[in-house]
């Protein structure tokens, strides 16, 4: 009985760490999503992606379900705040951001210990900036847009991505509750101190 209620009080902690976590990130990614806003843009629609920094450490560092929650939280909340659901920019920004994702998610699961963090930015940021451009070019009805527009896509993207690539390596490590974090069966486990994190380069 001791045992079933010590596993219990254990199943309950790492229930409310994994919650913490998804609001400490969540509110973080909209304070980079704000900054990055408030940057000058090349393109109207590209920008740094700087909230990508922290989804890309979830997805290395805590796993695919908490990197979801965090992502599609940030990107409701941060499209109402900024002209409500089902408009333009909605479409936009959740079909860029939810394609970015589901590019990245199998990047960071099989591929990170030969692309390595700026490899899978990279590849999220040419899978966001792509979508939104053909997405923009069927609005307008004019496929000029992308043969004009597709060489200043894939430089941006590679700068971004890489640069966010690089953040995101260096906040996973540096900030405990991301960097020692395991998602196992929607539960946060934590490793020893001192044991690498799945995927650091």
């Amino acid at each position: 009985m001791a045992e079933l209620e010590e596993l219990t009080g254990e199943a309950v902690r790492r229930r409310i760490e994994n919650l913490s976590l998804v609001v400490m990130a969540t509110v973080f990614e909209l304070v980079l999503f704000v900054l990055d806003a408030a940057l000058p843009k090349p393109i109207p629609w590209i920008k740094i992606g700087l909230a990508n920094i922290v989804t890309l450490a979830l997805l290395v560092c805590a796993g695919w379900r908490t990197a979801l929650s965090v992502h599609l939280l940030r990107l409701i909340i941060s499209t109402v705040f900024r002209g409500g659901l089902f408009t333009p920019f909605f479409l936009l920004s959740f079909s860029g951001g939810l394609v970015s994702f589901m590019v990245m998610a199998p990047a960071a699961r099989w591929a990170m210990p030969w692309l390595g963090f700026m490899g899978v930015s990279l590849l999220g940021a040419l899978a966001h900036n792509f979508t939104q451009l053909l997405l923009v070019s069927a609005a307008i009805s004019d496929k000029g847009v992308i043969e004009l527009l597709w060489p200043a896509v894939v430089f941006f993207s590679m700068l971004y991505g890489c640069f966010v690539g690089f953040l995101s390596f260096h906040f996973c490590r540096r900030i405990p509750l991301l960097a020692s974090g395991r998602l196992i069966s929607g539960m946060i486990y934590y490793t020893p101190p001192g044991q690498p994190v799945s995927g650091q380069q």
